[in-house]
């Protein structure tokens, strides 16, 4: 194992592993009916994205501080993955039936990743008070999901909650006072621009196979087209800028405040692009001379605008961080373009399904062009 600083990409057994957990948000996409569910069922869905999310994260942030690649090390994530595989099969009925299932998957995962930070403080003399801390902190939480799983709901998911919230706080709290032994400045971006990628590729995958056996007109063509142009646009402007500086901040300067914005915006993201594909998918499907109802314009506008100003949150933090003041007003478009789209459910205007969904794709697009005025060696202005 090591620790020392410097430029590392991402393993193969790391994509591997991104494989089971593109699989398990692929099926949180597909246990969103938003015409057979209702709200509060849809919300619950929704919120599995975060235990799905954090399990991922957990294995990704021992990656990227202690790089390892023995065979105990591959051992333990291999344990992992077959404990993820078992959350996806789990993940349909996670708010109900399968909840029990579901948490002692997710308990399998985090006693595994438990293991591997003794094992680091073990082997890493440096490094020890930080890997004992964490896996005092994860232990409990993984003793939460396990009584979780004897306890009736809604019992159940207040335990949930509070060992996230066990989790979370102490990944900040130990991360504070570790700042030599904070992420990799370049494996952790890559690592989260690449789950941002395979989410993104999953929900266009899903679009896809939902729409395989549509009937193909004029309208419906149009509308898919569009929503591709969407997803085109959402991989353009979040990857135009996968940068490191929050986290340099945050080692250099203890900024944590900007390190664990950028960080954790990226949830809500993920939530965006999946929930963004379920709304192009119901716009596809709606009848082509019916305006839209309500609750699809806010499925689809509020799933789009979610995205957007995850996106330039996310960018505001990089450029804070780098120091850039004078770039800073041109990620402000993704806060107007949001509230551009918005703006049509709260109106409720009544629209036709491919109008709304052009629109959206063209104020997407003009992203990219306000993009394109000051990138370095895109600019064609």
């Amino acid at each position: 194992m090591s620790n020392v600083e410097k430029e590392r990409h991402a393993t193969w057994l790391e994509l591997f592993y991104d494989l089971i957990f593109a699989a398990a948000v692929s099926q949180i996409g597909l246990s969103l009916d938003t015409s057979n569910t209702s709200i509060t069922a849809f919300l619950g869905t929704i919120s599995l994205f975060f235990p799905v999310v954090w399990a991922w994260l957990g294995v990704t942030f021992y990656a990227t501080r202690f790089e390892t690649d023995d065979l105990v090390h591959r051992l333990l994530v291999l344990l992992q993955m077959v404990g993820a595989a078992a959350l996806t099969i789990n993940i349909h009925g996670a708010s109900g039936e399968t909840s029990g299932n579901f948490a002692i998957s997710y308990a399998a995962i985090r006693a595994f990743l438990v293991i591997e930070y003794i094992r680091a403080g073990r082997k890493i003399p440096t490094a020890r008070t930080l890997a004992n801390r964490y896996a005092q902190g994860f232990s409990i939480s993984t003793i939460l999901w396990l009584i979780s799983a004897a306890v009736p709901i809604p019992i159940r998911f207040v335990l949930w909650i509070l060992a996230l919230a066990i989790d979370v706080s102490t990944t900040i709290l130990v991360g504070r006072k570790h700042l030599r032994l904070a992420p990799n400045i370049f494996h952790l971006p890559e690592r989260m621009g690449l789950f941002t990628l395979i989410v993104l590729g999953e929900t266009i995958f899903g679009l896809i196979s939902s729409l395989s056996g549509h009937k193909w007109t004029i309208e419906s063509t149009i509308s898919i087209g569009a929503g591709l142009g969407i997803a085109f646009s959402l991989w353009w402007i979040y990857f135009d800028r996968v940068d490191g500086s929050p986290i340099r901040a945050f080692r250099e300067k203890g900024r944590i405040g900007v390190y664990t914005t950028w960080l954790y915006f990226h949830f809500p993201l993920v939530v965006g692009l999946v929930t963004t594909a379920i709304g192009i998918r119901d716009i596809v499907s709606s009848a082509e001379n019916i305006p839209l109802s309500y609750t699809t314009q806010w499925l689809i506008c509020g799933s789009v605008s979610l995205c957007l100003f995850s996106i330039g949150i996310i960018h505001l933090s990089i450029a804070s961080a780098a120091g850039e003041r004078k770039v800073m007003i041109l990620y402000f478009y993704r806060f107007i373009a949001g509230l551009a789209i918005i703006t049509i459910p709260v109106f409720t205007i009544r629209i036709l399904p491919s109008v709304l969904i052009m629109i959206i794709t063209i104020i997407c697009m003009m992203q990219i062009i306000f993009d394109l005025r000051h990138h370095p060696h895109h600019r064609i202005f």
